[in-house]
């Protein structure tokens, strides 16, 4: 996987709280990451400031994609809608300038991807929460879009529309989409997403994948100088943060499976790098071998 985007000591504060507080992570290529967290604890103001809408105080968003395209969607739908999806979208596209031509074809398109063709002249007052919100993820879409941000898209809506959503989802990501999305309910995510970031007390903790939790393998924090590289061992580890040290070195969290790890912590000694930490993950909850 390579990054698309990185998110470098994010800092946002409303009056005097503090509501994200030196915050870094990286989102990755083709992959669908969860922020969870309480309410009010920042989880869409981090997603305003990754989509260019909010300004954050200190830090900064860089992308490593130049041409990266954005697509956002808030929580809250708009309720009075007249429009049919057709018209509706079709406005959006000429408001972003999209050509009449380009922009046709690109809604009959998502309409078939969303399996919305037969509700395309429908008034969409009359729509459910889940079909409105396939058009908001589509509105996202018309322009060509890298990553999705979506706030809360699978909140009120009823077992049957979660799980088309979630397939909706999943299909973009096999073709080429990033995802980073918030969710109140965990039990939504199992199926769904590649990482879970927990915002708490204005920092993110990395939690362990829900969808990897039988797989035996450990958490690995390493330095390791900037010049070098990490192309060798990239088939055999999943990288889930990478920050630039103050003295020139790279600090890296990666989840590698027990089976690769002796020969991964080998291979970094021998490049110089330093072990700062090891969690054993899917094994006892209780053993942890820190400070190596």
């Amino acid at each position: 996987m390579s990054a698309i985007m990185e998110v470098q000591n994010i800092s946002k504060q409303y009056k005097a709280k503090k509501v994200l507080d030196n915050i870094s992570f990286s989102i990755y290529s083709e992959e669908i990451v969860a922020l969870v967290g309480k309410n009010g604890s920042g989880k869409s103001t981090l997603l305003k400031i990754i989509g260019g809408i909010v300004d954050c105080d200190f830090g900064e968003v860089n992308k490593h994609v130049p041409s990266l395209k954005i697509g956002y969607v808030p929580e809250v739908t708009p309720s009075q809608l007249f429009f049919t999806p057709e018209e509706y979208l079709f406005h959006m596209g000429k408001i972003s300038a999209i050509p009449k031509k380009t922009l046709q074809q690109k809604i009959d398109d998502l309409l078939k991807m969303f399996k919305m063709q037969e509700a395309r002249s429908t008034r969409m007052i009359n729509f459910s929460k889940g079909m409105k919100q396939k058009i908001m993820i589509m509105q996202a879409m018309l322009e060509e879009t890298h990553l999705l941000i979506l706030d809360e898209p699978l909140s009120g809506l009823d077992p049957r529309a979660q799980n088309d959503l979630e397939n909706i989802l999943l299909s973009l990501k096999e073709n080429g989409y990033s995802i980073v999305l918030t969710c109140h309910e965990t039990k939504l995510l199992e199926n769904l997403v590649d990482r879970v970031l927990l915002i708490q007390d204005g920092q993110v903790m990395q939690i362990e994948a829900l969808t990897e939790a039988t797989i035996p393998s450990n958490q690995l924090v390493f330095e390791f100088p900037s010049q070098s590289s990490l192309e060798d061992f990239l088939p055999l580890i999943q990288i889930k943060q990478m920050r630039t040290l103050t003295n020139g070195y790279q600090e890296v969290m990666v989840t590698v499976s027990q089976a690769n790890t002796d020969k991964i912590l080998l291979a970094l000694l021998q490049r110089n790098a330093a072990i700062r930490q090891l969690i054993p993950i899917n094994h006892k909850k209780n053993q942890f071998y820190n400070h190596f």
